[in-house]
């Protein structure tokens, strides 16, 4: 009988002290979510939702905010979800995996817009500091990709996955220069004819908005867009390479790249069937080989060759 006691003793102190644990965690995970929204607008950002609740015990912390929209004060960024669940155990504290519905997109002056009934994510803090954010299609069936550089209307894809690694202790260093990355990223697309994957990181001051001052500080800070690997496969042909990017004083591209061509007839008839007839003349007439391409002055060339015009990224 004394054993069964003690036993029981062991236990109700156990359940006390893990409630106790569950209930400090999950309330100061749910300050810190809500502390997190008052820096997004401290850093400049219009950031509007609805409540932020609390469930989950015994097993799980889930924070659920509704009504959640973020958006740049310009055309940069607008993302919105009808409802938000983020979740972690307590014993996986740097780990949260997040399910949102009705999310939309708008990025880049609208450039780019898509929508999805269900967006997964996970987001991790791994051991060097650096967090780390996987983003896929919860359902593929209601995701659609309503506006992109080459495509005009809406479009379903078979898959899609977006890998991004940056550092929350990022600042701008003292001399100004800046040798490190402040984003990884990789980004793997599927529409069932085409597969498109493209990795690399961008450098320099963090680009807050899709502004004129925004992108102009980033340019002038020595910011770049490297792309360390970008494949392209269709069909019978295949289109591979790296470049390395900024912007020039009229806000237009500007770097090198370097091209390994497969199949050249099979990715000329992708290239034009996304808006870029020029393009595709050019890597056409190049057969199987690597390339060299140039983007200065507002204009692309290949091998020496000029191909076509850039625009700015920005309206005037």
């Amino acid at each position: 009988m004394t054993k069964i006691r003690t036993f029981a003793g062991f236990l109700i102190v156990g359940i006390l002290v893990y409630s106790g644990l569950w209930y400090t965690s999950s309330f100061q995970a749910r300050k810190d979510t809500e502390a997190m929204f008052s820096s997004w607008r401290d850093k400049g950002l219009k950031v509007e939702h609805g409540k932020v609740k609390l469930s989950g015990f015994p097993y799980r912390i889930v924070i659920t905010v509704d009504g959640l929209q973020v958006r740049t004060r310009g055309p940069g960024l607008n993302v919105g979800a009808e409802n938000i669940m983020l979740v972690s155990h307590l014993w996986t504290p740097g780990h949260w995996v997040a399910d949102a519905t009705n999310v939309s997109v708008r990025a880049a002056d609208d450039a780019v817009s898509a929508t999805d009934g269900s967006m997964r994510g996970s987001y991790r803090i791994h051991e060097d500091g650096k967090a780390v954010i996987v983003l896929d299609s919860g359902d593929m069936s209601d995701f659609s990709l309503l506006k992109a550089p080459g495509v005009t209307g809406p479009k379903l894809l078979k898959n899609w996955q977006l890998f991004l690694r940056s550092d929350p202790t990022h600042h701008e260093p003292e001399s100004g220069l800046y040798e490190d990355r402040f984003l990884d990223f990789k980004l793997v697309v599927d529409t069932g004819a085409t597969e498109l994957e493209a990795s690399g990181g961008i450098m320099g001051p963090v680009i807050r908005d899709w502004t004129q001052t925004s992108l102009g500080a980033w340019r002038d800070a020595g910011g770049l867009l490297e792309l360390d690997a970008v494949k392209l496969v269709t069909g019978g042909g295949r289109l591979g390479g790296n470049a390395s990017l900024t912007l020039d004083d009229k806000f237009r591209p500007l770097g090198s790249a370097t091209l390994k061509l497969v199949g050249p007839e099979v990715i000329a008839a992708e290239i034009k069937a996304i808006g870029l007839p020029d393009v595709a003349k050019a890597l056409a007439r190049a057969g199987d080989e690597e390339l060299s391409a140039m983007l200065q002055m507002g204009v692309l060339t290949l091998e020496g060759q000029q191909v076509t015009a850039l625009k700015p990224l920005l309206d005037d």
